[in-house]
């Protein structure tokens, strides 16, 4: 499947906004049930609004935040989530379990699907999230939508955990459309991580990285052929940090649009 109207000037330029019980949580920490959808939807509304001229596409739920986007003047494409909110125990070990189907999603406007994988190729569920996985990569591309997959690694102490786990899907012939995966490690394990993957893309994923922090990680990424980025709180988790009017418009109007542009201009430029 075609990801390219997910880009801009071949780069994925896009932010990660599908977060559902734990942005319930940045709004209200001590008692996140309390938050009503409402107040979801007009927070994530503000944040969308802040740097819709800027991204090139946009992962949101299909709880609050497509109805914020859709309140929206936007005509940019988007992705919804295939996968339940969060994980699943088993024995200890995190996996994901689908919550929807591909049909559904194209059903409600998107123009792509994204699932979220907790990947650790040494433990036993590694073999339950793999079929998790092409269950629903396959569904997508019979609905003629791109997947993109999410691997956030766990429990491995290992540099080379972001590339060993990638190369277990590969040997299990499961290639996304995109990979969304977190900073491989160094400049020479991007390399790996390019090599390996071929034609193709891999993107980043920000994993409430501080956002110095994830631009130094994206620059060296972009550095050795990263396509881009999936970025998400790092961007915007520090607004939630003060309840001051002043300083929350401070943060939507000026900081969180400069944040934007600096990472656009990383890719752009590499």
């Amino acid at each position: 499947m075609d990801s390219q109207i997910f880009t801009e000037n071949g780069r994925y330029l896009m932010f990660a906004f599908d977060h559902r019980e734990s942005f319930k949580k940045f709004i209200n920490s001590e008692d996140p049930d309390k938050v009503t959808e409402e107040e979801a939807f007009t927070q994530k509304r503000l944040l969308i609004d802040s740097v819709k001229d800027k991204f090139s596409g946009i992962l949101i739920d299909p709880e609050y935040g497509l109805k914020a986007y859709q309140s929206l003047d936007v005509n940019k494409p988007y992705l919804l989530p295939i996968e339940k909110s969060g994980s699943v125990p088993v024995n200890g070990e995190k996996t994901n379990v689908l919550e929807r189907n591909a049909n559904d999603i194209k059903n409600m406007g998107a123009s792509g699907v994204k699932i979220l994988i907790y990947f650790n190729p040494d433990l036993d569920t590694a073999r339950q999230q793999l079929n998790t996985s092409k269950q629903a990569l396959e569904d997508s591309h019979n609905n003629s939508l791109p997947f993109f997959l999410e691997i956030v690694t766990y429990d491995m102490g290992d540099e080379t955990r972001v590339l060993r786990s990638i190369q277990n899907f590969l040997d299990n012939h499961i290639v996304p459309d995109v990979f969304k995966i977190e900073f491989p490690g160094s400049d020479y394990l991007c390399q790996r991580v390019t090599s390996v993957l071929g034609a193709t893309p891999w993107i980043m994923l920000t994993r409430a990285a501080n956002y110095a922090l994830f631009k130094e990680q994206l620059k060296i990424a972009c550095e050795n052929g990263c396509r881009g980025f999936l970025a998400g709180r790092s961007l915007w988790q520090e607004y939630f940090d003060t309840n001051d009017a002043t300083q929350r418009l401070v943060f939507l109007d000026i900081t969180l649009p400069s944040r934007f542009d600096e990472i656009r201009d990383i890719v752009l430029n590499s």
